[in-house]
């Protein structure tokens, strides 16, 4: 069944850029890591029973994430449907709610990187809607722009009056959407993410940057019937591998 694309950009969206503090640790040695992503961070779902809907907390990879790590490290999540890398050219929005350049990965960073200090990594898994066919984008493009947040953050100007040290940073490349509900809105989307990967794979080790692939993890298994959100077997997976990278991370 067809969803209506102007209701999903729209409901998707409400209220999502509020930062979640998905798991808090009283240790005060904990690692402090930040996800900064989309929709699919957030736990969009869809079903015709529910319409939408977000998923339990607890069944959304951040959480997941959390869990498998335990109480040595604190997850903060700031995750906004229909969020991308860079530029909203047309300026899509909400509406009255929500105006299109928030939607813009590189406009609200520094600001959410600096109301989380002190941070120890940032995960950034993000480039499924920079797929939407309506910004003709291609992985190539999506690729420099991921660079370029990379290089934000690793920069550590949005830090530049404090003492913290700049954090490391993983990159997750986003699934592969596929024959989607959305009628054409995700039409080539398929091609530009299976491209994505190796381009980001190489950006990140040329920048000293940690990288997975989210469709290495959830291959195989069944996503939610709009075929762009992950389902909760897939929030799994990739929460526990998330878990496992992180700690190999700050195992060396």
């Amino acid at each position: 069944m067809p969803l209506n694309r102007r209701s999903f950009l729209g409901l998707s969206t409400i209220l999502l850029s509020s930062p979640l503090p998905v798991f808090s640790s009283e240790n005060k040695q904990a690692k402090r890591i930040l996800v900064y992503g989309d929709s699919n961070s957030f736990g969009w779902a869809w079903s015709p029973e529910k319409d939408i809907y977000r998923l339990p907390i607890d069944q959304i990879w951040p959480q997941v994430m959390a869990q498998k790590l335990g109480p040595n490290y604190e997850v903060e999540v700031n995750a906004l449907g229909g969020r991308t890398v860079k530029d909203q050219k047309d300026g899509n929005g909400t509406g009255k709610s929500l105006s299109g350049k928030l939607f813009n990965g590189m406009v609200s960073l520094p600001a959410v990187l600096s109301e989380n200090l002190p941070l120890d990594i940032v995960i950034v898994m993000l480039g499924t809607n920079d797929a939407n066919s309506r910004y003709k984008n291609n992985a190539k493009a999506i690729a420099d722009d991921l660079e370029e947040m990379i290089r934000m953050i690793q920069a550590g100007e949005w830090q530049s009056n404090t003492k913290f040290k700049t954090p490391k940073v993983l990159a997750i490349a986003p699934l592969q959407p596929n024959e989607t509900a959305y009628g054409d809105a995700f039409s080539g989307a398929e091609k530009i993410t299976k491209e994505l990967p190796p381009l980001l794979q190489e950006k990140c080790r040329i920048l000293g940057a940690e990288y997975i692939n989210a469709q290495d993890f959830v291959k195989g298994i069944p996503g939610q019937i709009d075929r762009v959100h992950l389902s909760p077997e897939q929030h799994k997976v990739l929460g526990e591998a998330a878990a496992a990278k992180v700690k190999e991370i700050f195992a060396h």
